[in-house]
């Protein structure tokens, strides 16, 4: 997904967000998904955005 279209589908009734706000949000998920031992399901496609890889549970 595109950040863009991820700026717009979580914050469209703002008028401006600050760029960075996107990033904090995104490591914060990052964290998160850590803690819950699933690692690497959030990836930054370079240029164009975040594809989420659904790859937890593969090895229990």
């Amino acid at each position: 997904m595109s950040r863009d279209r991820l700026l717009e589908k979580i914050w469209d009734d703002q008028a401006f967000v600050d760029d960075n706000t996107l990033n904090v949000y995104i490591t914060r998920v990052r964290k998160k998904l850590s803690q819950l031992e699933v690692e690497q399901a959030l990836q930054t496609i370079r240029g164009q955005g975040y594809r989420l890889v659904p790859n937890w549970g593969e090895n229990e």
